[in-house]
């Protein structure tokens, strides 16, 4: 199984974004939004309960960051779609809109089960969702190296990869505690699925000889799954020329030999509520705060690889800078670009280092105001913050949202922060028996004629339940 190439090719792919584990923050103040409990557990629904669709009640894909795809991905003379190594493209037109670090976050999520009632004095809600995230940090050295490999010293920094991917099985309930102060709160129970997590520090490259280049880097990998294995060692001389050979990891030998669990761990949310007009104080406010996915997963096959020692040969990017008639096609150059790559993370097997890892956790902080003259319009200050390390973020968004008629609602918004800018929809219609919801955090407003979106960031989320009981 060529666990890595798909891992670093993807890598390829998502690099012009950064993975938002992401709900719909543009629905954050729809009273009527089904799964509200994913953004704020605190909320309350407008309804008796709902039903969600199984696997289509909820699904949510994000991608943003301060890269587009377009700068990834060019159409070559002969009209076919191509990356930014291909040789049609130039060094200074490939490499001029890559920063001086790209982040990459993708978050992908998908609600197998949910419902939710209100019983035992409160609301409550259940969901089984299967969720992964992916993550990426390189810096601009890196791709300039895959692209122009000159002869000459690199300094290339730090490299950054993980995946994790788990099955999450969550209870939550939430209740008034004051007529105008609300709380909630989730259990979840985590079942890991799959993680990886690679990095390398200090990676440097001296030219020792015509495309030789010495390698000298602080790298290690952990993959954690249920029956992972590196498979079949490769087996290579010591570079002092002594006769005992040792063993480095061979790529394309990473296998899973049998799926299933390869980690629990347990996260909560929680969220509390405060309605500032009942409690007296200014008519039409109301103040939120949320903290999502605190919690860890605990992995018992975790192996460990790392750099074989201090420096190590490098014989560069063979065929990165493909030539007409060999190599053309986007599958080649990213091909040749992962071969590389496999050849530069030259490691050893390390055994084993099981523990927890903590996922990435989600502050929200939001504010909403109801205009006195015209209730049926509201405006909404949502701060998002994800704290993850390395993969942190921040964003403000400011909403205007609109409920018409009782069983239609949707809003548009603004984001800004670390991030970048987006503009942001959503529409939600709940009639008696039937829901369906619609929205963008970050819209889509170009592709290529590929098909291909040519802005920096993007993500949609859409689904389907079925309310029951009348609206409160």
């Amino acid at each position: 199984m060529k666990t890595l190439k798909y891992i670093l090719t993807a890598v390829c792919i998502t690099v012009s974004g950064s993975v938002m584990a992401q709900n719909l923050n543009s629905a954050y103040f729809l009273d009527g939004y089904s799964y509200g409990y994913e953004l704020n557990p605190a909320k309350d629904y407008d309804r008796k309960g709902f039903v969600g669709m199984p696997l289509l009640g909820n699904i949510n894909a994000s991608l943003a960051g301060n890269l587009a795809l377009k700068d990834i991905f060019y159409t070559l003379p002969d009209g076919r779609l191509g990356t930014f190594l291909h040789p049609s493209i130039s060094a200074d037109r490939a490499l001029e809109n890559f920063s001086s670090t790209e982040k990459t976050n993708i978050d992908m999520r998908i609600d197998i089960i949910n419902f939710g009632f209100h019983k035992w004095g409160g609301y409550n809600f259940f969901n089984v969702s299967m969720r992964s995230n992916t993550g990426f940090k390189a810096p601009y050295e890196l791709f300039e190296m895959a692209k122009t490999l000159k002869n000459k010293d690199y300094n290339i920094g730090e490299i950054d990869a993980r995946n994790t991917t788990w099955l999450e099985i969550g209870f939550g309930h939430s209740r008034n505690v004051t007529e105008s102060w609300r709380v909630g709160g989730t259990v979840k129970v985590l079942l890991g699925a799959a993680r990886m997590d690679m990095k390398a520090d200090n990676l440097k490259m001296q030219l020792a000889g015509p495309d030789k280049w010495i390698v000298t880097a602080d790298a290690e990998l952990e993959a954690s799954a249920k029956g992972f294995t590196w498979g079949e060692y490769n087996t290579e001389p010591y570079k002092d020329g002594s006769a005992r050979p040792y063993g480095t990891i061979k790529y394309k030998n990473m296998d899973i030999s049998k799926a299933g669990v390869g980690g629990v761990g347990v996260a909560f949310d929680l969220g509390t509520e405060w309605d500032l007009e009942k409690a007296g104080i200014l008519k039409g406010m109301k103040l939120s705060a949320s903290l999502l996915d605190l919690g860890f997963i605990s992995w018992n096959n975790t192996l460990r690889g790392e750099n074989i020692h201090n420096s190590y040969v490098f014989n560069g990017f063979n065929n990165v800078s493909v030539k007409d008639g060999e190599g053309v096609s986007m599958k080649s150059q990213f091909d040749d670009f992962t071969d590389g790559m496999q050849d530069l993370f030259t490691l050893q097997d390390k055994g084993k280092d099981n523990g927890a890892r903590a996922l990435g956790a989600t502050l929200n902080i939001g504010v909403q105001y109801k205009l006195p003259m015209y209730d049926k319009l509201e405006f909404g200050f949502l701060s998002t913050t994800r704290i993850q390390g390395a993969y942190s973020w921040n964003e403000e968004r400011l909403s205007a949202n609109i409920h018409p008629l009782k069983w239609l609602e949707g809003g548009i918004n603004f984001g800004f922060g670390t991030l970048g800018t987006s503009f942001g929809w959503v529409v939600n219609i709940h009639t008696k028996g039937f829901s369906i919801f619609a929205g963008m955090d970050r819209l889509m407003s170009k592709f290529s004629k590929q098909g291909i979106p040519t802005g920096s960031s993007t993500n949609a989320s859409i689904g389907i339940s079925f309310p029951f009981g009348s609206l409160q």
